[in-house]
């Protein structure tokens, strides 16, 4: 960090960041701190002086010649005192860092009933008597050994004086008497005084120092908060980029690393959500490429399901007039999930219905005059049929081999008149015809998938689909269900389906739907579902 910015730190306080904070908190409280050892310290040295100085009272007393006398002080009035001189000037010598001794005296009465008197020396060292008022003795009529007052006085001029009374009365006296010591106290009332600004110098650097050391343990404790803030500030602008560095051991420490756990967490999220909006985009591209609308065909009955599972797979299947009245029929399911396979579906559509148009004639499912011997079926309609796979497989192959997908196809091309379907089933589900009794015949591969070689192997077949019968196609996402025991549904379940009898193409798929749901239960739907059925009416 810049030098500018720890003076700003340092020095400023109307922004309430933590550091500064934490520094003036520090600041204060040392500052209060400072103010009560002060007073602490001037109680401590005013209780130290009372007893130093009744000591020293009560030592030099007793060592003076005639003391050992009852009221031995009336004694000696008008008397030259060199003892309680010498113990004035003791007292006047003695002082401490905040309290001087200013002036010392006796009060004396010789019985209770009488009036206090004033014994001091002159300056002829010479002892003497003078009477007192009752307002400067009233604070002896409690009888308490030692009492401190405070005579009126004007802090402003810086004179602030306190009375120590120690009793000097033994034993042997009928009398009272208290040696009176006047104490100049200059401890904070002084300061306050003529003293103020050396205390408020005292002050300001106190309050320098205090804020250095605040400074220093705040930036510790601050400049981690610091780094967190920052981070968070960023991540509330959408960037989930920061991680903080290890802060510690400390509940900052366990914030960072929290702080850390959080955006991982969320970069997760953020993830998860993309590829949702992927799926999203990959179903609507899916739906937006199957039928919207199919065909009518007179004395045909054409029905189609279609169940995108959470992911978006590839499956698809089209219904789409050809020349000369054919249809063309397609289901299909492309390898991979995601919106690369719904692209790629969308292209394998679009592929197959253009090359359907340019390569089928309208006498494309028409028996022709050269006859293949054996099958009867039409060489030419075959090779038709086959050009357009192999025209769809070889685009595929060029310009998108290297993206690893593949496709499996089903494609027919029906004379709805004749009941004629010549097709290719490039490595498809069977599909099968369906007659009154069950499964009459199953359509199954007749050549590998399509999108991985180029020279595609495939051979075209003929039939021909009589009145009652029904062409159904489907996806492995029926035959590849599972149950919450990770059962597949399989083939031989469809089959027990298809040997029910039906009214209507679409009654058979909703009947193949209800129970693929049935048997799943609460398993996850893995891939798409997908049915054709086509059915010439009698």
């Amino acid at each position: 960090m810049s030098v500018m910015y720890h003076i700003r730190e340092f020095f400023f306080f109307w922004k309430p960041t933590i550091s500064r904070k934490i520094t003036l908190y520090f600041a204060v409280f040392g500052l209060l701190v400072f103010y009560i050892t002060s007073f602490a310290y001037l109680l401590i040295t005013k209780s130290y002086l009372v007893n130093s100085v009744t000591r020293i009272v009560r030592a030099q007393i007793s060592e003076i010649q005639g003391m050992d006398q009852p009221d031995a002080w009336w004694g000696l009035v008008g008397q030259e005192q060199q003892g309680l001189l010498s113990l004035a000037q003791v007292l006047t010598s003695f002082a401490s860092g905040s309290h001087t001794i200013r002036d010392v005296s006796i009060y004396a009465r010789l019985t209770k009933g009488e009036d206090w008197q004033r014994l001091y020396l002159d300056k002829n060292r010479t002892l003497r008597t003078s009477s007192l008022d009752e307002s400067s003795i009233q604070h002896l009529s409690t009888g308490l050994k030692e009492y401190f007052i405070q005579p009126d006085s004007d802090l402003y001029l810086g004179r602030s004086e306190m009375a120590v009374f120690i009793n000097i009365t033994t034993p042997a006296d009928r009398g009272q008497y208290y040696y009176k010591v006047i104490i100049d106290r200059e401890g904070v009332t002084c300061l306050l005084g003529n003293r103020a600004l050396n205390f408020l110098a005292i002050s300001f650097a106190v309050l320098f120092l205090l804020r250095c050391i605040g400074y220093f343990f705040a930036r510790r404790v601050a400049a981690p908060l610091e780094i967190l803030s920052a981070a968070a500030a960023k991540v509330a602008k959408g960037d989930l980029s920061p991680q903080v560095p290890a802060l510690g051991q400390s509940e900052i420490g366990d914030l960072g690393r929290n702080f850390n756990t959080m955006i991982m967490g969320l970069r997760e999220w953020q993830r998860i959500k993309i590829m949702e909006v992927e799926m999203e985009k990959g179903r609507e591209i899916q739906q937006s490429f199957l039928p919207t609308e199919l065909p009518r065909v007179s004395n045909w009955d054409i029905a189609t399901s279609f169940y995108p599972a959470n992911e978006v797979a590839g499956d698809f299947y089209d219904v789409f007039d050809l020349p000369g009245g054919f249809l063309g029929l397609v289901i299909a399911d492309v390898s991979g999930k995601g919106v690369g396979a719904a692209l790629y579906m969308a292209l394998i559509r679009s592929l197959v219905r253009v090359f359907s148009e340019q390569i089928l004639p309208e006498d494309t499912v028409q028996p022709s005059a050269k006859q293949s011997g054996s099958s009867g079926e039409s060489t030419h309609a075959h090779d038709r049929v086959l050009e357009v796979i192999r025209r769809t497989n070889s685009y595929l192959v060029r310009n998108h081999g290297q993206d690893g997908m593949f496709a499996t196809m089903f494609f027919g091309v029906l004379d709805p008149t004749s009941g004629s379907l010549v097709y290719v089933n490039s490595g498809h589900e069977p599909l099968y015809i369906i007659g009154k009794d069950g499964v009459k015949e199953e359509l199954r591969p007749t050549g590998p998938v399509i999108g991985v070689i180029e020279n595609l192997k495939v051979e075209a077949h003929r039939l021909q689909i009589e009145p009652g019968d029904l062409l159904l196609g489907l996806t492995d996402g029926v035959t590849e269900a599972f149950d919450a025991e990770n059962k597949l549904f399989t083939r031989s379940r469809v089959k027990d389906i298809l040997g029910q009898p039906m009214s209507s193409a679409k009654d058979l798929l909703e009947r193949i739907r209800q129970q693929v749901f049935d048997f799943a239960g609460k398993a996850p739907q893995s891939d798409d579902i997908t049915l054709l059925a086509v059915q010439r009416i009698v």
